[in-house]
């Protein structure tokens, strides 16, 4: 199941302003950015010290009792847009704004806003599921969200070097299990399981989405190679070894050129899927070199 789409001006902004290219994931953080001061101004006129304290923003905060009790099924999507303003939230949209757009520009716009909506709706069901046992609970604010879009980077792209040369493999280890063990001193449970969830919701989405098996088994350690059995005559081959594959260095030097040109949402679906059998062969030559 593919959510991807033939054409190619999926993998194309949406506009241009001048020079800057519009992506979907730049309206989203023109979305959350006018949300944010919507909230702060609902705060102002409540006076409320929290989002979650203001009579105003109540019927737009998630809570699992609310939507079964009361039929507020629109919580399960509003939730994500009230955010406090927080030099924490510029954060959250400057991560939002430089990992969602090679997301998006990965999987094609699309695919980039089925993934983006499973992810606001993951938590939600599974929380309203915990209501129908009678566990309440709430649910406010998009970190959640946007550190799962920074998951989906990470997966698409693990060798990406960060900050002091770390991998974005690692980079996202270390902040998932910052994140992880932070929720587990507050014994803050139902946020602990709503990253978690997020995060596996973006690997699942990604799969759906056509990322092939390369992107995942980065994470793995190499398989080592079983022993060869001796035969009856050692100084013998018995097989010729097979002709060494054309260098795939040349293969991808043309779609690297027109990335470099045109930037990776130029390329065809064909040429990705080029590129990404190229990536896959360097990193078995890398396992496994002669």
């Amino acid at each position: 199941m593919s959510f991807t789409r033939e054409k190619e001006d999926d993998y194309a902004p949406i506009t241009w302003i001048g020079q800057v290219p519009i992506y979907v994931t730049t309206m989203l953080v023109i979305l959350h950015g006018l949300a944010m001061i919507a909230t702060a101004v609902a705060m102002a006129v409540s006076g409320a010290p929290a989002a979650v304290q203001s009579a105003l923003l109540q019927p737009f905060i998630f809570s699992n009792a609310a939507v079964l009790q009361d039929f507020q099924v629109w919580q399960v999507v509003t939730y994500a847009f009230v955010n406090e303003p927080s030099l924490w939230f510029a954060v959250e949209m400057w991560m939002l704004y430089m990992f969602g757009r090679e997301v998006e520009k990965f999987l094609g716009r699309r695919a980039f806003l089925w993934l983006y909506l499973a992810l606001v709706l993951a938590a939600p069901i599974a929380l309203t599921a915990l209501g129908v046992a009678k566990v309440p609970a709430f649910l406010v604010g998009s970190s959640a969200v946007h550190f799962a879009i920074f998951i989906a980077f990470v997966i698409l792209y693990p060798g990406a070097e960060f900050f002091f040369g770390l991998q974005a493999k690692w980079v996202g280890i270390i902040f998932l299990a910052v994140y992880s063990l932070q929720y587990l001193a507050h014994q803050a449970w139902i946020p602990l399981g709503v990253l978690w969830l997020d995060c596996a919701c973006a690997a699942m989405m990604l799969r759906f989405s056509g990322v092939t098996n390369a992107a995942f088994e980065t994470w793995l350690p190499a398989r080592p190679e079983p022993r060869p059995r001796p035969t009856a005559k050692p100084a013998a081959r018995a097989v010729e070894s097979a002709p060494e594959p054309a260098d795939v260095h040349e293969s991808i030097d043309p779609l690297l050129e027109k990335i470099s040109r045109s930037g990776i949402g130029s390329l065809t679906k064909q040429e990705r899927q080029q590129l990404e059998k190229a990536r896959a062969a360097l990193l078995e030559r890398e396992r496994h070199p002669h």
